[in-house]
């Protein structure tokens, strides 16, 4: 193995089929003599510790910043410790599910990804660590950030810029992008522990002092949001991404059908927000369609959308579309009879797009087929 390529933590090497995609992504710049196995390796040696007191998992925001970095990590096959205390779980946290948070991650352990074990363990020690709000946390000589947001943004900053603010947020869409932020933190991690193609390329995986997003404000109406009908084209990576989120807002109400033909696979778990390892070889509209609970109601239809298989009935005036293929994604637009959105991402890059009546389509943005993309595309958990 060439120097620097491993952590020598004598890890389970357990997960390599399901990480087969995130090996994929990384190989765009690592040496080529890592083989599969060590690359692999690497992501299921690092261990992580999430540290939080009660004050800050009280809120719907502080847990959903936890459960959702926890999911992410562990579907890179790495090692999660958590130093948190037991509290009841106050809203949904799909797809894990329990009476309080702690009982429920540690009941996921080896639940996202094969050999990726959530620990409660004094004794765990970590690489990094993370901590949520203003948790008091022991001095640390490794590194160290904290998370924090509100309802619209999040952050992840290293202890000694961080201004410590205690998460309050019951909207959770600042969670949600703080523990993106930080699983990317862990990422960088891992490769700055092998042997790049390029050093020049050692200015991606630099770790970030300080790093935050937000929507902004987005007012929203006392009694909830009620999206009405809304047709999900794909049951994959994007649209498991996109419920996984919906499912958490208080007050969303959404009725519709979900289109997919395809069966959930081992490498499928690597960024399914919604899916567990029990789920492998199940219809993967039956598994996101069970995860969605009663006020994301979406009607399994086990079978690639097109005009002919519909349904009785045409398609709902929302679509969700997250399917990579391109000529897909114009026969829904030919179908479809007001608002579209379409996502797609490819390694570490985003597309999404919205489209209305009277608007260009997204037939217009995207106009030529790309019948030589990668099969299977690289992907990694935080993209999605």
């Amino acid at each position: 193995m060439a120097e620097g390529g491993g952590r020598g933590r004598g890890c389970r090497m357990i997960g390599l089929d399901e990480l087969n995609r995130t090996v994929l992504i990384c190989r765009d710049y690592l040496d080529s003599r890592l083989s599969d196995e060590e690359i692999c390796e690497n992501f299921q040696s690092l261990k992580v510790a999430i540290v939080s007191d009660l004050n800050n998992l009280s809120s719907h925001g502080g847990q959903t910043a936890l459960v959702t970095l926890v999911s992410l990590l562990s579907r890179m096959g790495m090692q999660v410790g958590l130093t948190v205390p037991d509290v009841p779980m106050r809203f949904s946290q799909t797809p894990i599910s329990g009476t309080s948070v702690r009982d429920a991650l540690v009941a996921a352990s080896e639940c996202f990804i094969p050999g990726a074990i959530i620990h409660i363990d004094s004794d765990f020690s970590p690489d990094l660590i993370f901590a949520l709000g203003d948790t008091q946390v022991a001095t640390s000589t490794v590194p160290f950030w904290r998370l924090s947001g509100d309802d619209w943004g999040g952050a992840v900053r290293v202890e000694s810029i961080a201004e410590p603010r205690r998460w309050v947020a019951e909207w959770p869409i600042g969670a949600m992008i703080s523990a993106a932020l930080a699983a990317n933190e862990s990422f960088k991690f891992v490769m700055r522990s092998m042997p790049l193609r390029e050093k020049a390329d050692l200015l991606f995986f630099e770790p970030s002092p300080s790093c935050s997003w937000t929507f902004g404000f987005v007012p929203l109406p006392p009694a909830g949001v009620r999206l009405g009908q809304v047709d999900v084209i794909s049951a994959g990576a994007i649209t498991q991404a996109a419920l996984y989120a919906l499912v958490r807002l208080p007050g969303i109400q959404m009725r519709g059908r979900i289109f997919d033909d395809d069966i959930t696979t081992g490498p499928n778990l690597n960024r399914n927000m919604l899916t567990l390892v029990s789920d492998v070889g199940s219809p993967k509209v039956q598994v996101v369609s069970r995860r969605c609970g009663l006020d994301l109601v979406l009607d399994p239809i086990q079978s690639r959308f097109s005009g002919a298989t519909s349904g009785i009935r045409a398609l709902a005036e929302r679509v969700l579309v997250g399917v990579d293929d391109i000529p897909s994604r114009w026969e829904v637009q030919r179908h479809a009879r007001d608002w579209v959105a379409v996502s797609g991402t490819s390694h570490f890059s985003v597309s999404s797009s919205d489209h209305r009546r009277h608007e260009p389509c997204s037939g217009c943005l995207h106009s030529v087929d790309d019948p030589g993309g990668a099969n299977p595309i690289p992907t990694i958990s935080f993209v999605s």
